[in-house]
């Protein structure tokens, strides 16, 4: 199975909706809408993802032996900073959200990883995702 795929069983079979808490402690509720994307609201921000996410995520991790740093894109740029291609913040950027070298980019690692790691996929830790061994993930 792929990743997204994982996320969206776990999530029809909690009735469209988790919670789930970030690694600072604090708790969001995330929910499945109609078009298979992920919703939540995050202090005054809404964010909304496809669930395609997971998979370039996984798919990274995999190629990095299992692990990878989730950087940041709050204040640097794609390519700079927190926010290279050696990250996770970096893929989602360039693969998921179509940003370019030297591009701003909205950072939703905190949440995809907290999703990840309810989900069983992933272990959510302090600065990277390590991928967890599954006979089941693609």
């Amino acid at each position: 199975m792929k990743a997204s795929e994982i996320v969206r069983d776990m999530f029809i079979k909690n009735g469209g909706s988790i919670v789930v808490t970030t690694l600072r402690g604090k708790t969001h509720l995330v929910k499945l809408t109609r078009t298979n994307c992920i919703a939540s609201k995050t202090g005054l921000n809404s964010i909304e993802l496809q669930l395609s996410i997971f998979d370039i995520v996984v798919d990274f991790l995999k190629q990095n032996g299992g692990r990878a740093p989730k950087g940041a894109g709050r204040n640097d740029k794609v390519g700079y900073g927190k926010c290279t291609m050696d990250t996770v913040c970096g893929q989602i950027a360039v693969r998921y959200f179509g940003r370019r070298i030297g591009e701003s980019t909205f950072d939703p690692v905190f949440i995809v990883g907290a999703v990840l790691e309810k989900a069983g996929i992933c272990e959510n830790q302090t600065g990277y995702l390590k991928l967890l061994h599954r006979n089941d993930l693609d």
